[in-house]
């Protein structure tokens, strides 16, 4: 091999002007497409991880959050509880241990007696101890405040008429215990939030809310949390020891902010190994089994699992993109070989080898490999950190990305030498004529692919991996049956004239170019794919996020649902339940208890009361739900979809109906037994009546897993007598009603209306709960991708037809030449040449339009991440969807345009020498 050769082929691509350009881009896109894999797996995995870590209940307990608790009834000071610290240090990507520990002597010695007082001025209140590391930050003080000692709160100290600088008494009465009590000074009073909940100082980072299960009980009263003596750790661990107490002790550690999955995983491993070591040294004596609790590792499998359920989504889209690429390199080679193809000529002459005319091919192009290589994965980079999931990028994925897409761009100038390689052996041993070259049914073999797979899906409920490529052929089939049917009629009428003769030279010209067919019908489909796949993905991802919204509405029901004991808990006014009449008095009297009420919220709370309820045309049990409709409007979570907002009418129609006769108008949800029954017996546990229904319909905030009948609590309450849930239970039968609490604020709005009232809220849900199924967040987090994939495509489809544009335009120039000299002028040839591009344009637009007609009855199966669920799926095209894809398509055909008016203005001596 001559080395001139060498270095001419180095840097003979930097002279091929456009050409250098577009091979440059193909190399990057196909580069872009093999690193952007690993980039958005990361960036989704750690996205999906700080999305579990938000759902995380502030309230959560460590063995729910990402926390670690080291407990024991050794002192923190001991040698085995320093050796576990130093451990917990040694986890990576733990913040630095807290100590902590309170009083567990009540609850070790049941059903013993004990007693926790502090005593002053001859007066003794029950109040147990609390360790903190560091008492003064984290407490509000009241007054001036001292450093050693014991803080108080507020109340504690008013009742007793002591303050900072005094001296109290705190006294265990148990067996074994100190007697006398233990004198401790008051170290300061500190503020409480509510009656014995410690204020949060402004700013802290801390919150007493999320340590309040971690608080002795009162002694005295079962149901409440003590009055806390604080203090740290020293100090109470010698009052503990003086007085007789029991106390139990911890270190508590978090994930630092900003971990990734990755290093989750590691902290989880590596937890696991404190807690083998901690439990095999730990021989403890005290009241108290020594433990380890953390969530870490919980969470992180949550985590993982939804990540996987977002690869296994994407990972279709993310080889189909690998794949275009590779196809548009194998073009881009193709598309060489039949420009150079008189070099190539040449060189066969001159004697070189057809390896040796790969081997320069290869050269030249690795050339602009590397740089493609290089940009492909900074772009994918700065895409995903841009557009993709909300989650860090970091060495794990950079790395193997830039390995990924070099060998992307390096299959770059290995394709094209092949493919040099192979047209010049078949010029020096060209094949024997035997038979005509016949045109390979490449179209036929695309429309039977796209039968087939379509075909295929009737038989699923969901897509499967493969499943996904099905709307790709379809689009690709439709494109070459409407392009294929465009050459055809153009072949019809290309003779045609007006009626005097005389040909409509445009038109003339339009029709003959049209029918020759070649590589039109190649450029509808390609231009019938990108755009059918463009419209075709912003539609699927926003019908996808509309149906998620409103499934989470339909299951959720609100921003946050509490069960609560009654809504009489809520009521300063709460009326008594009437006593069981007896048999001599007859039966209960009808109607509304004198004064019951349901207690007022404020605006963004509602109550909702739930009774088991059967009818004769089904056994299953059913929820009847009495609400109030004015303030369920305003409260519940709509969604954005037709089902939900038809669910909205129907309780507007329900909050006007009558209320006065013996039927309870009532909303039916779900339930297919009364598809063709408008009057229904129910039977409840305290009232058997009937139901009129006013509305029947799939789906409703709070539908559960039974069917759902919704009254007006007017109508509803006014049948129960004593059974009414809001009346306060004086004895007797519970209540048959599970009263629930629904805010459209979240958990704040049901911390502010319990809080005050020292409700115990339990079973808590948000609906940031519900949008952590893993489904759900496969599917919004692989929406950035999917678009990205259909980006793509139309971005080929741009450029397909500015090629087509441009060969055409260089390839008839001695024609146009010709025609323009014979009088029809150039731009009348111009114009026919628009014209053309504009039909194809056109002629792809409406073969889109096709392809997403076949494609809307198997929408559904295609695109719902879990069928079985309701509001069902439906396939709906966005106005954005429409104009996105329209714009492309006038970007398309203006970019070809130019194209043309440009490569047609060529001097004489240009097209004659083509």
């Amino acid at each position: 091999m001559r080395w001139p050769l060498v270095a001419a082929v180095v840097t003979g691509w930097l002279r091929q002007g456009p050409w250098t350009v577009l091979v440059l881009a193909v190399f990057t896109v196909a580069s872009l497409a093999a690193a952007s894999a690993p980039i958005f797996d990361e960036a989704s995995d750690n996205a999906v991880f700080a999305s579990r870590l938000a759902a995380i209940s502030p309230t959560a307990s460590q063995g729910e959050d990402v926390a670690v608790r080291l407990t024991a009834s050794a002192s923190p000071n001991s040698a085995d509880q320093q050796t576990a610290i130093a451990d917990l240090r040694g986890v990576r990507h733990l913040s630095e241990p807290t100590l902590g520990g309170a009083s567990v002597g009540m609850e070790s010695v049941r059903p013993k007696r004990w007693e926790a007082t502090v005593t002053a001025g001859g007066r003794a209140l029950t109040a147990r101890l609390l360790a903190v590391t560091d008492p003064t930050a984290r407490l509000v003080p009241v007054g001036e405040a001292g450093s050693d000692g014991v803080w108080l709160p507020e109340p504690l100290a008013t009742d007793l008429g002591v303050r900072a600088g005094d001296t109290v008494t705190y006294r265990i009465d148990t067996l074994g215990a100190n007697p006398d009590g233990v004198a401790v000074r008051i170290a300061g009073v500190y503020a409480v939030a509510g009656s014995r909940l410690p204020a949060d100082p402004p700013g802290g980072a801390a919150s007493w809310a999320r340590e309040q299960r971690d608080f002795p009980g009162d002694t005295q009263a079962s149901t409440l949390k003590a009055h806390l003596l604080i203090g740290d750790i020293d100090t109470i661990e010698r009052l503990a020891k003086a007085s007789g107490d029991r106390m139990l002790w911890w270190a508590d550690a978090k994930l630092t902010p900003g971990t990734t999955l990755v290093e989750a995983r590691t902290a989880a491993r590596e937890v696991e190994e404190v807690r083998r070591r901690y439990l095999g040294r730990m021989v403890d004596a005290g009241p108290v089994t020594p433990r380890v609790a953390s969530g870490i590792a919980q969470v992180v499998a949550d985590a993982s699992g939804t990540a996987e359920a977002v690869q296994r989504r994407t990972r279709v889209s993310g080889w189909a993109a690998l794949a275009v690429g590779l196809a548009s390199v194998l073009a881009i080679g193709l598309l060489a070989v039949r420009r150079r193809r008189l070099e190539l000529r040449h060189s066969v002459g001159s004697g070189l080898a057809p390896s040796t005319v790969g081997i320069l091919w290869f050269v030249e192009h690795l050339v602009p490999a590397v740089p493609a290589a290089v940009a492909g994965w900074a772009l994918a980079r700065v895409l995903v950190e841009r557009f993709g999931p909300p989650g860090p990028v970091t060495a794990v994925s950079l790395r193997p990305a830039l390995v990924a897409a070099g060998l992307a761009a390096l299959a770059g100038p290995v394709t094209v030498a092949a493919v040099a390689a192979l047209s010049a052996a078949r010029r020096v041993r060209p094949a024997v004529p035997v038979s005509p070259r016949r045109a390979r049914p490449w179209g036929l073999l695309v429309i039977v692919a796209a039968a087939v797979a379509g075909v295929g899906m009737w038989g699923t409920t969901q897509a499967r991996g493969v499943d996904r490529v099905v709307p790709m052929l379809v689009f690709a089939a439709a494109g070459v049956l409407g392009g294929t049917l465009a050459v055809r009629l153009a072949s019809l009428l290309k003779g045609t004239t007006t009626t005097d003769r005389r040909p409509m030279v445009v038109g003339w010209l339009l029709r003959r170019r049209l029918a020759a067919g070649g590589e039109r019908v190649l450029t509808v489909v390609l231009l019938a794919t990108g755009l059918g796949m463009l419209v075709f993905t912003v539609s699927a991802v926003d019908t996808v996020a509309v149906n998620i919204d409103d499934r989470v509405a339909t299951s959720a029901g609100a921003a946050a649902v509490a069960t609560i004991p009654g809504s009489w808990v809520l009521d300063d006014q709460a009326v008594n339940r009437p006593p069981e009449p007896k048999p001599e008095d007859g039966p209960a009297p009808e109607g509304l208890v004198p004064g019951v009420r349901t207690p007022p919220l404020p605006a963004h709370a509602a109550l909702v009361w739930r009774l088991d309820a059967t009818t004769p045309y089904d056994d299953g049990l059913r929820d009847l739900v009495v609400v109030e409709p004015e303030s369920f409007l305003r409260v519940a979570d709509w969604g954005r979809g037709a089902d939900l907002a038809a669910a909205r009418n129907a309780l507007r129609r329900l909050a006007t109906a009558d209320v006065s006769g013996s039927k309870v108008p009532a909303i039916v949800v779900g339930d297919p037994s009364l598809a063709r029954v408008d009057d229904v017996p129910v039977n409840l546990a305290g009232w058997n009546g009937q139901m009129l229904v006013i509305a029947k319909l799939p789906a409703f905030p709070g539908l559960g897993n039974r069917a759902l009948y919704v009254v007006p609590d007017a109508a509803m309450f006014r049948h129960l007598g004593r059974d009414d849930p809001r009346l306060r239970p004086t004895g007797g039968a519970p209540s048959f009603a599970r009263t629930e609490l629904w805010s459209s604020t979240g958990q704040r709005g049901i911390d502010e209306v319990v809080a005050p009232r020292s409700v115990d809220a339990g079973l808590v849900s948000t609906i940031e709960q519900y949008r952590q199924d893993a489904d759900y967040v496969a599917a919004r987090q692989s929406r950035g991708y999917e678009l990205a994939v259909a980006a793509y495509l139309a971005l080929l489809a741009i450029v397909a037809l500015a090629l087509h544009a441009d060969r055409t335009a260089v390839a008839a120039r001695p024609g146009d030449l010709m025609l323009a000299r014979v009088g029809v002028g150039r731009a009348k040839v111009v114009g026919a040449r628009v014209a053309e591009l504009v039909t194809l344009v056109v002629v792809a637009l409406a073969c889109a339009v096709g392809g997403l007609a076949v494609l809307r009855p198997m929408a559904a199966r295609l695109l719902d991440p879990v069928p079985d669920q309701v509001p069902v799926l439906r396939f709906g095209v966005p106005a954005s969807a429409v104009g996105v894809t329209l714009g492309v398509a006038v970007v398309a055909a203006a970019l070809a345009v130019l194209l043309v008016i440009v490569r047609s203005s060529a001097r004489e001596e240009e097209a004659f020498r083509g």
